[in-house]
């Protein structure tokens, strides 16, 4: 029988199950293999992890059993910060009081009228 035969026949608390060792075991990879930190699960096969970097620690997401590389970044000027908004992060939209968003360039910093936020050029 093929394996996406026997999945399709199995109850749905089978199917669960399958799904939440596939989480766990990816999570073991990112934590051993990455060495990021604090992985939690977004829904619809995404997660969410601290990944430290040599200046900054940065709140990571991706797709569960994506080992080539992660979707979307947030750096933090520390890894305490970073923990308390990924802790504090719902999922949706972006998380709170990141200073830079690689993917856009967009940066960000607190002044005295407020948060300023840019574009590097």
């Amino acid at each position: 029988m093929p394996k996406d035969a026997l999945a399709d026949s199995q109850p749905d608390d089978a199917r669960v199950s399958q799904e939440a060792l596939a989480a766990a075991e990816f999570f073991t990879y990112l934590i051993r293999d990455c060495g990021y930190s604090h992985p939690r699960l977004l829904g619809e096969g995404r997660y969410a992890c601290l990944a430290p970097f040599l200046y900054t620690s940065a709140i990571i997401t991706g797709h569960i059993g994506d080992r080539v590389g992660y979707d979307d970044r947030w750096c933090y000027s520390s890894h305490e910060e970073a923990l308390s908004a990924l802790v504090a992060w719902s999922g949706a939209d972006e998380p709170e009081g990141w200073h830079r968003h690689p993917n856009t360039g967009r940066r960000r910093r607190m002044t005295e009228a407020g948060l300023e936020e840019w574009i590097n050029p």
